[in-house]
């Protein structure tokens, strides 16, 4: 009999902690609406709450399987099996889980705190690959070199303390020298699979709308979007607008795109050039109303852009446009403060939750599956960081929750004491293995509440 339960889900705090926030937000109910099951065999819940929370265990899948003290009840082929599993609709899953958190972090946000669904983009580094499904070839412009990989496209809701992730695609250079690699499947229109892949090679800005007409009418539904320079061009932005969202963004200094302005149609940098400037250290340096046009539209748009000093170079302008026009010049600068929140959240999923190295699977479809696994990861540590009213960053909660496990580890040094107490019982007082038994248990009766919640003592056998 074994005195303490080994298997993973059972005897660490934070399988503890993810068993709770899958029961709460009836996970298993959300797999099955997107097609995550099985026929028979170990249940797709079983298998998804496990690699949901191997994350904080340090160690890797191999390292789990192949450890005598972990009780697993399932092998390598099928946590792959189920990843690679082209039927699941896992973009639907991570959209329908945040909108449940969203709902609830709603309850503890206060009315008059603007919220927005934020819009970017990061790189997905595999540059050790080359037979992955539609590996492409893309440029890294933060970094300022050329990688191969994805790009992984994020759109997630905002109350300025804490982001969610909502949606997200993974991204392949369409065609050319830079896709590097093909599909492996016999595209079918009609198949969930054929459609992740079409995704794939589509044009961001059509992915945006996508994404925001998911978005519109649900719990996760806020009145502005943010997005960064790349995203912003009259197009888009009339778009947008279109779909009854107001958008706050960063201006592209490009001679190409242009707004009416006093009856002209002129770039940002002839409009800064045309009006005085606001003496002083003011927190802007300009403000105006122009119309966003463009040939594809009939109709105009009034904005306001706000001309911000760069702290990085005091001689060069940032320019912010503002599709509220209500607002202040103040407001439309800490409203678009909030799009910061994305950047940590992108560093966290690739350095702490495993994104880009954790699974080294060839197939598109598996590919994404992990995608929405660590999506639900950031999701668990966001939820209980907002809970706890905790000031520390998700990524300090992500190594408080391993050290839990640390602490809690204590349990397996338990029960070799108490293997050497029965194994002590057995050759020097010579009693039988049912009186040992009935002394272990006695024994594990008289622990205080505290150690028995830590053990958890359910099946209470001694081998």
């Amino acid at each position: 009999m074994n005195i303490i339960p080994r298997g993973m889900g059972k005897d660490n705090a934070i399988m503890m902690c993810c068993e709770k926030f899958l029961k709460r937000f009836q996970v298993n109910s959300l797999l099955r609406q997107v097609g995550a099951t099985k026929e028979k065999g170990i249940p797709a819940y079983e298998i998804f709450a496990f690699l949901l929370g191997i994350i904080f265990s340090k160690k890797n899948l191999y390292t789990l399987l192949s450890d005598p003290k972990e009780q697993l009840s399932f092998s390598k082929d099928t946590v792959y099996r189920f990843l690679n599993k082209a039927s699941v609709n896992w973009h639907m899953f991570v959209f329908l889980l945040s909108c449940s958190i969203v709902g609830f972090v709603k309850t503890l946000t206060s009315e008059e705190r603007k919220s927005a669904i934020i819009v970017d983009d990061t790189a997905y580094y595999r540059d050790r690959s080359k037979k992955v499904e539609l590996l492409s070839r893309f440029k890294d412009h933060s970094k300022n070199r050329y990688y191969k990989g994805f790009t992984l496209l994020n759109a997630g809701w905002s109350d300025g303390q804490t982001y969610l992730p909502l949606d997200y695609r993974l991204l392949a250079n369409a065609e050319g020298k830079e896709l590097l690699e093909g599909s492996h499947i016999k595209e079918d229109n009609r198949t969930l699979a054929t459609r992740r892949r079409k995704e794939a090679r589509t044009e961001k800005p059509k992915l945006v709308l996508d994404m925001l007409r998911r978005i519109k009418g649900t719990l996760a539904q806020a009145r502005y979007v943010l997005f960064d320079s790349w995203f912003c061009s009259p197009s888009l932005i009339l778009s947008i607008k279109g779909l009854g969202y107001d958008v706050v963004a960063r201006m592209k200094n490009n001679d190409n795109f242009r707004y009416r302005f006093k009856g002209e149609l002129i770039p940002i940098s002839k409009i800064y050039g045309k009006c005085p400037k606001r003496r002083g250290r003011s927190k802007h340096l300009l403000s105006v109303t122009v119309e966003v046009c463009h040939k594809e539209f009939k109709e105009t748009v009034p904005a306001k852009i706000v001309f911000v000093r760069d702290k990085g170079d005091g001689n060069k302008w940032i320019a912010l446009i503002s599709t509220d026009t209500t607002m202040s010049e103040d407001e439309i600068i800490a409203l678009y403060g909030k799009r910061w929140q994305i950047e940590p959240f992108h560093q966290t999923i690739k350095s702490f939750l495993g994104l880009e190295k954790e699974f080294q699977g060839r197939s598109f479809d598996a590919i994404s599956a992990h995608t929405a696994i660590v999506m639900a990861r950031y999701l668990l540590l966001s939820l209980e960081n907002r809970e706890n009213k905790d000031l520390r960053s998700v990524n300090e909660g992500f190594r408080v929750l391993c050290d839990e496990l640390e602490d809690i580890s204590f349990s397996f040094a338990f029960e070799l004491i108490v293997s050497a107490i029965s194994q002590s019982s057995s050759e020097f007082l010579f009693m039988d293995k049912q009186r040992i038994d009935a002394f272990i248990e006695h024994f594990i009766s008289c622990l205080p509440p505290f150690i028995k919640e830590k053990l958890r003592p359910t099946a209470c056998v001694i081998a």
